[in-house]
């Protein structure tokens, strides 16, 4: 993960060297003293990176107040005090993540999070997270507030999901009332459809079927590139060779690219996760894949963007898009089945 930081006083400075020694696993990117604080905010939230600041919150607020603009799109930010002892998430605690950041933050240096969401306040379900964690795509975002509400007020919320799409039925929350009919009812408070069948629920028309509807995410694209290619260079690949990417599931490559700046980028501008894989287990995916001794002697496997993409996709995976490369980046995109397995964020 990524975290742009920016701290305003020696004390400041030296919390930040804390986090850095308390979670090295995160890549900190930190402000330049001579960049002006709304450069420095506007160039993340161009690629929908999380902000620290170390100091007082209304900096914060009064340097993002021109950037914040839709939730399922703006970067996390939080504030953290110069001595450590709170971490407050101010914006995209859910789909963004800094709700999570903060506990982990909070939890290396001994702080206490400062969460102000209603659902995480009172322990309930949050079907934002919920869409999030089994890579479903929000596809109206006011039915978020609608079915939240629903929630908070102790109503139960009806949910329907498509025959095709493997629904656990384990651990679900009481407000959840799944509706278990085969056909597609006339209403339920959330649906979840694939994207094929979805045309007739588009537009002024939805709000006669459901809420809220989610569409499962289902394509996983491996991704291969040479050390140093910008974000910029890997999305504008990536927009046109595939024309699906509002239902991008995951990020994959082989782990040596784990710290590769513009491919980790990548993935927290679209809000997937960058899955990585070692040569053995890149070996490991099953299928008939692309092969390059100039590859193989790089990487010590034949392919990787396919074999990261399948291995990604999981089981009942279907390669859509073979290895595609240009300028340096190589491209193929896996198809998985789709499933939701994850109800409870706490």
């Amino acid at each position: 993960m990524i975290i742009c930081a920016c701290f305003f006083t020696q004390k400041g400075k030296s919390l930040l060297d804390k986090l850095k020694a308390a979670l090295p696993e995160i890549t900190w990117l930190v402000r330049n003293s001579d960049e002006s604080l709304k450069t420095w905010a506007e160039s993340a939230f161009k690629k929908r990176l999380p902000l620290l600041f170390i100091g007082a919150a209304g900096i914060a607020v009064r340097t993002i107040a021109d950037f914040a603009d839709n939730k399922l799109n703006d970067s996390p930010v939080l504030v953290v005090d110069e001595l450590g002892r709170f971490v407050v998430p101010l914006l995209s605690g859910h789909i963004g993540g800094a709700n999570d950041i903060a506990e982990l933050i909070a939890g290396r240096i001994g702080a206490q999070s400062v969460i102000t969401t209603a659902t995480d306040v009172e322990a309930e379900f949050a079907v934002d997270v919920f869409a999030k964690d089994n890579g479903l795509r929000i596809m109206n975002k006011s039915g978020i507030k609608q079915i939240s509400a629903a929630v908070l007020d102790g109503k139960a919320v009806t949910l329907w999901a498509s025959p095709a799409i493997q629904l656990s039925k384990d651990d679900v929350p009481p407000c959840i009332k799944i509706l278990s009919e085969k056909a597609r009812p006339e209403f339920a408070d959330i649906l979840i459809e694939l994207e094929e069948n979805c045309g007739q629920l588009q537009g002024a028309n939805q709000a006669k079927h459901c809420k809220l509807l989610l569409v499962p995410r289902l394509y996983c694209a491996g991704m291969g590139c040479k050390k140093g290619k910008t974000f910029e260079e890997l999305d504008q690949f990536l927009a046109s060779n595939f024309t699906e990417i509002d239902f991008l599931f995951a990020l994959a490559s082989i782990d040596l690219k784990k710290d590769e700046l513009g491919l980790m980028t990548l993935a927290q501008y679209h809000h997937v996760p960058f899955f990585t894989f070692s040569a053995e287990e890149l070996k490991l995916a099953e299928g008939s894949f692309s092969e390059s001794e100039f590859v193989e002697k790089t990487t010590g496997v034949s392919n990787v963007c396919e074999r990261a993409a399948m291995l990604c996709a999981g089981k009942g995976a279907e390669l859509i898009m073979k290895k595609t490369a240009g300028n340096g980046m190589t491209l193929a995109v896996a198809k998985r089945a789709p499933v939701i397995s994850k109800w409870r964020h706490r």
